[in-house]
Order: C-alpha cells, then structure tokens, then sequence
C-alpha cells in the first residue's frame, strides 16, 4: 500500500502537490479517514503519521483532430494566513509588508482584522516577513505539530506572545506560566495543564 510518512515541515497541501493530487482528494480518501478523525485539521499532521496516496487513473477524452485544444490542469493553491494584533490583542490595520517565501517576494498591507492572507507555492518551507515598522520574523511553515503534542502547545502559544522560550516539547515551568497567562486571557481556570479545553481555545485562538 503505498504511503507518504510524514516528516517535519510536511503539509497536507505539499505532499498532494508531490504526488500530484489535490488535497481534498487525499483527506477525504477512505483509507485515510483514521488519520482525518485523528488529525480533524489537514493542516496540522504530526511527524509520523502516513498519508494513504491512491493509485491515479487515467481520464480519456474525445476531441476532432486537426484542431488545436487547449486543456488547464485545475489546482487548489496553497495560502499562508497569518494576523498582526497589537499588545492588547487589537487588530493593527493597513500595516504594510514585504514577505519572501523560499525565492518569491510578496507585498502588501494587512486588512481591516489585521490579517494577512498570501497564496504561496505548495512546497514552500520557509518565509520572511517584514512590516514597514521595521519588524522581522523567519517563519517554518508546516512546523506546528498538534495540540494534544506540548510542542504544538508551546508554538501556539509563542506565536500569540504568551511564550518566549524554545520549542522543547518539555512541559516545563516557563511553559506551564504561559499556559497559566493564556487561560486567564480566555476565562478559563489558571491550571498551567494543557487540557482539552485549553487545546480547543488554543485552536480557535491561533485559528490552527
């Protein structure tokens, strides 16, 4: 049975590329539904985890010869989504930005919820970001493992600025105080554990 396993960096979006399918197409495949149950986000996979890739088939269409006919590939593009908010959680509006990924330069400002949203190649595994402030941040792209993971906890809660530490997958004392401070942030009790709860309002808050 033939499987792409999982490495880190790894997104739905990029394997399908590799193989040559849509995304949706190898989600949404029966062979792989114990992975969709597991994951619930095509975007979020583990290190490990194995994508069932389907044998392709062959399409044959009837066109009169002597013509010239044109045939477009269709494709899902891959889109890096990412939001500026201020130190109080405010959206920053109309921010402009230069972004790189791998050799491609993107420009623009940030809309009115301070979001950014850039279609990128399938297989891109590093961005740059850069505000007209000044500011500067090297991005990893498809490095953000699960939540039930601590090292998908501390991601998430470094790139919402509760965490400044490194992402160890060591459920540590700097980890269980942002932990803390995120909680009390969402009204949820101040346990420092990363309970289902916190995972679910981690998801919604990091919008992954």
């Amino acid at each position: 049975m033939p499987v792409h396993v999982v490495k880190q960096g790894d997104s739905l979006t990029s394997i399908a590329d590799q193989h040559g399918y849509f995304w949706r197409t190898l989600w949404n495949h029966p062979k792989n539904a114990k992975l969709k149950e597991k994951r619930k986000n095509p975007n979020i996979l583990m290190a490990g985890d194995q994508v069932f890739i389907p044998e392709k088939t062959q399409r044959a269409e009837s066109v009169p010869t002597g013509k010239t006919h044109t045939f477009r590939v269709r494709g899902v593009p891959a889109r890096l989504n990412l939001r500026l908010l201020d130190v109080w959680g405010s959206p920053r509006v109309g921010v402009k930005y230069t972004l790189k990924v791998d050799n491609q330069d993107f420009s623009g400002q940030s809309d009115d919820d301070g979001q950014i949203s850039q279609v990128i190649p399938a297989q891109a595994g590093k961005a740059v970001l850069k505000l007209e402030t000044g500011e500067e941040w090297k991005l990893d792209l498809g490095h953000v493992n699960p939540t039930e993971y601590t090292s998908g906890v501390q991601a998430r809660l470094k790139n919402l600025g509760y965490y400044k530490g490194p992402i160890s997958g060591d459920l540590d004392d700097a980890t269980r105080d942002a932990i803390r401070r995120f909680q009390g942030s969402c009204g949820l009790q101040p346990t420092g554990e990363a309970d289902a709860s916190t995972q679910d309002a981690l998801l919604q808050a990091h919008r992954s």
